[in-house]
């Protein structure tokens, strides 16, 4: 036990026209802070309001007992594993880190057991194809501004709007969209195909034969996540390696998928599934089976620093999802010091904590009003172009 207590916490909504971002700081008696990023898919407003609902599990608490707090903030909610109350445990977990590694003057990495992937993490690029419009060549066009921007791998979902099924006209597209990607950017870049939870398991496992012959480095979440049986026979008959786990909240969740499934990749958002503490958790027990950590990151600069502090001490580490490249103009602007991603890598901070602040400046001049929207629909015609209002 330490002599701090968290005295109090403030949430700012930051309005990114297509996903809004939520961050949340923790206040404590010895004049520390402690940030954190509590972003979802939507409702903003509801993530902020339910941190302060949850505000009693964590008040007048010690931020060194993390252990303690997320378990009974998990625990103690009856209806636990929804992603609203995930994504508050995971604020409040994460935001604590923040608070030790400032109190100890330590990044958060050494906390964790140091730097196994040292100070810069392979990341691939999302977000590049917003001027596709949804044509082979103008993912071709995108993607070679992509490996000019120095990345080696980029992801991209080229099924348009599709559920659970694809005509035959409609699949032989997105297959040439893939297979442009391909011949623009050569053999060696990896291209990561994402499903978006789109596909009967029928129909992912016809997707992934014909994708094959490009050679995509993994075929993400092709199946909705509600059922780990469709997973499991996708895994199992698909030439591609799969990767799944955004959209799963817990280690209880990941260990069904490692132990029943052959997915190659887990790809936990630790700004909903629990933030540091679980995190850790889950990239054992995938690490336990020879499973990649791969998490996913469609948030802002603020879980991008987070990240970078935990996967850089994660073995099975494999890449790093980001959108910086290609979000805002002034997503940068953000934080004080902003997280350097330069030639497909995402640089560590090195400060205490997270080594990172937000510039209030900032977050006021774009704060959240009641008549923007909420986020992207991906399964309304154009959604790539995130041209929402």
């Amino acid at each position: 036990m330490s002599d701090v207590s968290i005295t109090g916490v403030e949430t700012y909504v930051v309005a990114n026209p297509w996903k809004p971002w939520v961050f949340v700081r923790l206040e404590t008696d010895a004049g520390v802070t402690g940030l954190a990023e509590a972003t979802t898919h939507d409702k903003p407003r509801t993530v902020a309001a339910a941190v302060d609902e949850m505000s009693d599990y964590f008040l007048g608490r010690d931020p060194f007992d993390t252990e303690a707090i997320w378990l009974e903030m998990y625990r103690d909610e009856w209806f636990s594993k929804n992603v609203i109350n995930t994504t508050v445990c995971s604020a409040v977990d994460t935001a604590c880190w923040d608070i030790k590694g400032k109190l100890l003057d330590k990044p958060v990495y050494e906390l964790l057991g140091g730097q196994v992937h040292g100070d810069r993490l392979r990341a691939y690029a999302n977000g590049w194809y917003t001027d596709a419009h949804g044509e082979p060549e103008g993912f071709a066009r995108a993607a070679e501004r992509v490996v000019d921007d120095g990345y080696d791998a980029m992801k991209f979902d080229p099924f348009g709007t599709a559920w659970q099924r694809m005509s035959k006209r409609e699949l032989n597209h997105a297959v040439d969209i893939v297979g442009a990607v391909r011949e623009a950017v050569g053999p060696d870049v990896d291209l990561l195909v994402e499903g978006h939870g789109r596909f009967t398991a029928g129909q992912a496992v016809d997707v992934a034969n014909k994708l094959d012959r490009f050679e995509p480095t993994w075929f993400e979440e092709p199946c909705p996540p509600d059922s780990i049986n469709s997973l499991g026979e996708v895994a199992d008959k698909s030439p591609i390696p799969i990767a799944t786990g955004e959209r799963h909240m817990t280690k209880h969740d990941f260990f069904e998928l490692v132990t029943r499934t052959d997915v190659d990749i887990i790809q936990p958002d630790l700004m909903n599934t629990g933030g540091v503490t679980e995190g850790k958790k889950i990239a054992a027990i995938a690490e336990a089976d020879h499973v990649s950590y791969a998490p996913h990151n469609p948030q802002g600069p603020v879980a991008t620093a987070i990240y970078a502090h935990v996967c850089t001490t994660v073995p099975n580490f494999m890449i790093q999802e980001v959108f910086q490249t290609y979000d805002v103009e002034w997503v940068e602007d953000l934080l004080v010091d902003p997280v350097t991603v330069a030639d497909g890598s995402v640089h560590v901070p090195d400060g205490p904590g997270y080594g990172i602040e937000l510039d209030m400046d900032v977050v006021e001049a774009h704060a959240y009003t009641e008549d923007q929207v909420h986020t992207i629909n991906l399964f309304e015609k154009d959604w790539e172009t995130r041209e929402l209002e």
